[in-house]
């Protein structure tokens, strides 16, 4: 494949509370993907003036509830929230992407802290053999919008400070700059995997040993990443085991803290630890922490696509997961990566 890579930026979106905009992406070449940074310039009152509730996972990411990549208009490419979106590539690439937030940490009233996260939409296919067998050809489409959808800053906080009386925060302002990474001279005809993501969302009313999430069938999937989240934050207490079947033939049966551990060591995945809690200096020789409430369930461990489970002759395929009931609102959260292959490509 004889081409280059053109990175460049392609422009800012202003906040604009609960509102939906659009950015229109060029249509010239293959994207390998999209580099989003968020900045925010925040406030946050309570009428006590401090409070014993926190922040949100990964603020100020949920300013954006939403990120859709769509081509003409109608094909969803990418649908994902920026804070899963975040912690899906610290999974993915074995690094937590740039957050600076310390500024909002705790509950107390806090005037104009100024906080940023990054995240990136990836077209090309991470820890892969070959990554480009899945960039995206934007030549010849008649439309490529990045949809973002707006939040507020109390989206920030956790449902317990938000319930506190007088709990406001206030965007003072807000910005989504978009940056791409684009390969340059692509050959005219040349056909691509799609790497297509969303998110499966199922409430835990009631602990159980048989929960159930149907996933769609008639394509491939390289990996799933589960995300468990009780009252707005991810915890480890719901989740206990995680079982992929389809009928009786079983493809992953693992409890879900040993998957965990084995997602840190193959995927080079550090988490930092909280030091604030240490008893002595020597205390980070003992722990090695793993990502609160995420689970990486993954197909291809060596990067062969070929090795993804393909649905493509099952009549049925699903999750059936042992969870607990711990919060008033528990949420299991099941993230596919799809590949979609188009008739004319050979296997990876």
């Amino acid at each position: 494949m004889a081409s280059k890579l053109l990175e460049r930026e392609l422009g800012s979106v202003t906040f604009a509370a609960n509102q939906t905009r659009t950015l229109q992406l060029p249509r010239n070449y293959a994207y390998r993907g999209l580099c989003l940074k968020l900045v925010a310039d925040l406030t946050r009152v309570t009428t006590a003036g401090t409070s014993a509730n926190g922040p949100c996972d990964c603020p100020p990411a949920q300013l954006i509830g939403n990120l859709q990549v769509i081509a003409n208009g109608r094909d969803v490419i990418k649908n994902i929230d920026f804070e899963t979106l975040h912690r899906a590539n610290q999974i993915r690439f074995g690094t937590r992407p740039r957050i600076s937030a310390l500024g909002w940490a705790g509950g107390d009233d806090a005037a104009d802290v100024v906080m940023e996260i990054y995240a990136y939409i990836s077209f090309e296919m991470w820890r892969a053999i070959h990554p480009v067998d899945t960039l995206f050809d934007s030549a010849g489409l008649a439309t490529f919008d990045l949809i973002i959808t707006f939040g507020t800053g109390t989206d920030t906080m956790s449902p317990a400070w938000q319930a506190e009386a007088g709990a406001v925060v206030t965007v003072n302002s807000a910005t989504l700059y978009v940056a791409a990474l684009e390969e340059v001279g692509i050959p005219a005809g040349t056909a691509f995997l799609i790497n297509k993501e969303y998110k499966i969302r199922q409430q835990v009313l009631a602990t159980s040993n048989n929960f159930q999430i149907d996933m769609p069938v008639g394509n491939a999937f390289r990996a799933f990443i589960i995300k468990a989240t009780s009252d707005g934050l991810p915890v480890q207490t719901i989740l206990n085991n995680i079982k992929i079947k389809s009928g009786t033939e079983v493809y992953k049966n693992r409890i879900a803290p040993f998957m965990q551990m084995d997602n840190r060591l193959f995927n080079q995945l550090e988490v930092p630890e909280n030091r604030a809690a240490a008893g002595t200096a020597q205390d980070h020789y003992l722990v090695e922490n793993l990502l609160e409430g995420y689970y990486l369930v993954e197909f291809c461990i060596d990067g062969r696509l070929t090795q993804a489970l393909d649905t493509t002759r099952l009549s049925s395929l699903e999750f059936e997961l042992d969870v607990n009931a711990v919060g008033t609102t528990d949420l299991i959260e099941i993230l596919p990566c799809e590949l979609i292959r188009p008739p004319q490509v050979r296997a990876a």
